[in-house]
């Protein structure tokens, strides 16, 4: 079973015009912080395993609320380590090895994968949840062949009509990162190395993703609840 990760711990400086007093992942959403849905998507699957929160930005108020939630876990970081160096400082805190496998999530994007399917699909160490999409600027892009991704490339690099990193990551071996001798880093560039050594898998999922980084994808986040989860 996976150890399971939530990239909680950016400033959100895009969405501070419409919430400005919270961190990102506590966004409110029809009376719930956003992380709420997302735990609870991960929930139907793992309901009692232990979720860790990666924060840094504002951690003191997801601290507070999550303070009293059975099997969620903050592991704050001192300074911005970025992706990578969040991943493997709670490695570390948690006490893993590279035989420890991971279910990595970014605290900001709403999915509904089938996550045993991604899982039990996933050949290599290294795998990445992707999907095709028309606007790809914000995002990570990947050219994807039989399920493995040849290439991986930064944000904005392509803009339209490509296949796209979800930000969500499992890993069964996470020596790439821990063994990484920078404190601060960001995974997804180090993926970019990775792949020019070894191959990474990619699982294609067709459904709901949201983004809520920007107000416009924020409000697509409330009007999407309200219609189908209420």
């Amino acid at each position: 079973m996976p150890k399971i990760l939530i990239l909680a711990g950016g400033f959100g400086t895009r969405l501070y015009s419409v919430v400005n007093e919270l961190p990102k992942p506590l966004a409110p959403i029809e009376g719930k912080p956003f992380l709420d849905y997302q735990i609870s998507e991960l929930r139907k699957y793992y309901n009692d395993t232990k979720i860790y929160l990666l924060t840094h930005h504002l951690s003191d108020k997801i601290e507070s609320y999550y303070s009293n939630t059975s099997n969620v876990e903050i592991i704050k970081e001192d300074i911005p380590l970025g992706t990578g160096g969040a991943i493997k400082n709670a490695i570390k805190a948690i006490g893993l090895t590279n035989n420890d496998s991971l279910l990595v999530l970014n605290g900001d994007t709403y999915m509904k994968p089938d996550l045993y399917e991604f899982i039990n699909q996933s050949s290599y160490d290294v795998n990445i949840l992707s999907m095709h999409q028309k606007d790809c600027e914000r995002s990570s892009t990947l050219i994807v062949e039989d399920k493995t991704i040849k290439e991986f490339s930064e944000q904005g690099k392509r803009k339209r009509d490509s296949y796209i990193s979800m930000g969500c990551y499992y890993i069964k071996d996470s020596s790439f990162i821990i063994n990484n001798h920078k404190k601060c880093f960001m995974i997804e560039n180090e993926f970019i190395e990775y792949i020019k050594k070894d191959k990474i898998g990619t699982y294609l999922y067709e459904g709901v993703f949201i983004d809520i980084g920007i107000p416009k994808d924020y409000e697509k986040m409330r009007e999407y609840i309200k219609k189908n989860e209420n």
